[in-house]
């Protein structure tokens, strides 16, 4: 049972959510986003705002979907992960990331996670499983996603020669990277070629290390 921690002479946690007194809207015209700015008021009566992104794309109560791809076949010792390596330009740079996707409308967690990840990677997969919806940046967005595991098996007829089907916008370049050593691997291309590293991969890449010595 989760309780909370106090240390004497500390004040308790308020835990009573601010009220939400206004909230308004800046049309930008784009397609995927609106600017946000909700007034509250805390449980101690002070006024506040709060200012974030709202997705515009969002059909259902997640966006999209993040993948997980453990890749195995005769060519691997061990199991791998697909990553890739996307040109984003708020970061003006390469970002080290899980193939990802925005849901379209009458899609399934699972039918965006495999059309997404043969467009990304260029390799077909099967789903594993799914998470519920998780936040993405829930200081600066409503943005949510599932985590998807996948599996491909890299024998398969239809992995013999994968070809992506990147949209206009994206440049992606698709890595291999094994899972054990994962957190090891990030290190090194963010040293040897400037990239960003997406800290959802990170954390995942450092929950195996913790979790499993790898």
């Amino acid at each position: 049972m989760a309780r909370s921690i106090q240390h004497r002479g500390e004040e308790p946690p308020r835990t009573s959510p601010p009220t939400l007194l206004s909230s308004s809207t800046v049309e930008t015209g784009s397609k995927w986003l609106e600017f946000k700015r909700d007034t509250l008021r805390d449980s101690s009566g002070r006024d506040f705002t709060w200012d974030y992104i709202n997705r515009l794309t969002k059909f259902r109560e997640t966006d999209g979907v993040g993948i997980f791809a453990k890749v195995t076949g005769k060519e691997f010792a061990e199991p791998h992960v697909l990553v890739i390596a996307q040109w984003r330009p708020p970061a003006r740079n390469f970002v080290l990331e899980l193939p990802a996707g925005i849901i379209s409308p009458g899609e399934t967690v699972e039918e965006v996670a495999v059309r997404e990840l043969k467009e990304e990677t260029g390799y077909a997969g099967r789903v594993v499983s799914a998470s519920p919806e998780l936040y993405n940046d829930q200081g600066t967005s409503t943005s949510c996603l599932n985590v998807v595991v996948a599996e491909v098996d890299a024998d398969a007829p239809e992995n013999a020669a994968p070809e992506t089907e990147h949209e206009i916008g994206e440049t992606i370049e698709t890595l291999l990277l094994p899972i054990r050593g994962l957190r090891r691997r990030l290190d090194e291309l963010k040293a040897e070629k400037g990239w960003g590293v997406c800290s959802r991969l990170y954390s995942l890449a450092l929950g195996l290390q913790l979790g499993g010595g790898l």
